[in-house]
């Protein structure tokens, strides 16, 4: 754990030089999980319209789902930035590696962070029905309106950000899956949970780092970012690398 570990620039440069030659698959990787991420937030209305609590709860099942199948590709996404970083080509059959090599192990680690998020919610939704219940008028006012909605938002970011604290130790789980085909999703927690002891910091800082690119990625329309996911997946998976000592 002494050892000395490369910048985020110096990670930053070995993806670049590794993606040279590289790009197009993993463009047309980055544009899929971009169109799966989209249809997720759209399906669960298609298939369960309106408000009512049936509704409510179709919608919840579905997404749900669609969540877990989508961090399966996320998961397949990884194996070709690993692949990348090992200076092979990348196949974009291999977006489905996890689908056959034991999804289960992927599933039961994304499921555990998904009730990480879910419990972290319940206290907004109770906050946030209080606020409505005590403060607002069965005439909602413009500001009322407004000033509820500042309040779920200033509820839902600190949320959020209790999660990232939570689940960065978590981040390394996935390629550790991706290369231990014999341990299980919670090892792979476990694991992830050592490796990143004192790398926290360094990991937020390097994808913190990606800030910019990323917002003018979302400037040119989304159209940037089959560019700078690749770019950014590379360099964690890079970063994973690194902290197992095989990077040179």
């Amino acid at each position: 754990m002494n050892e000395k570990k490369k910048t985020s620039a110096a990670l930053k440069r070995l993806a670049r030089e590794a993606l040279i030659g590289r790009y197009g698959v993993m463009a047309g990787a980055s544009a899929l999980m971009i169109a799966l991420n989209v249809l997720s937030t759209f399906i669960p209305e298609w298939v369960f319209p309106g408000y009512s609590i049936f509704s409510q709860v179709g919608q919840f099942i579905i997404s749900l789902v669609i969540a877990l199948l989508v961090s399966l590709f996320s998961a397949g996404f990884s194996r070709l930035a690993l692949e990348v970083s090992y200076g092979q080509r990348p196949l974009f059959g291999n977006m489905l590696y996890p689908f056959y090599h034991h999804p289960d192990r992927f599933l039961m680690m994304y499921l555990v962070l998904v009730v990480i998020q879910l419990i972290l919610q319940i206290p907004v939704t109770i906050c946030s029905q209080i606020y409505a219940r005590t403060y607002l008028s069965q005439t909602m006012t413009l500001e009322e309106a407004l000033t509820y909605l500042s309040f779920v938002l200033m509820c839902s970011g600190i949320s959020t950000l209790i999660y990232v604290i939570i689940t960065l130790r978590f981040v390394m789980a996935s390629f550790l899956l991706l290369d231990y085909d014999d341990i299980s999703g919670i090892q792979a927690l476990k694991e992830s949970s050592r490796m990143m002891k004192g790398h926290k910091a360094r990991y937020f800082y390097v994808t913190i780092s990606f800030f910019g690119v990323m917002l003018l990625a979302v400037l040119t329309c989304g159209i940037g970012l089959l560019w700078v996911m690749p770019y950014m997946e590379t360099t964690i998976a890079y970063f994973y690398r690194d902290l197992k000592g095989d990077v040179q």
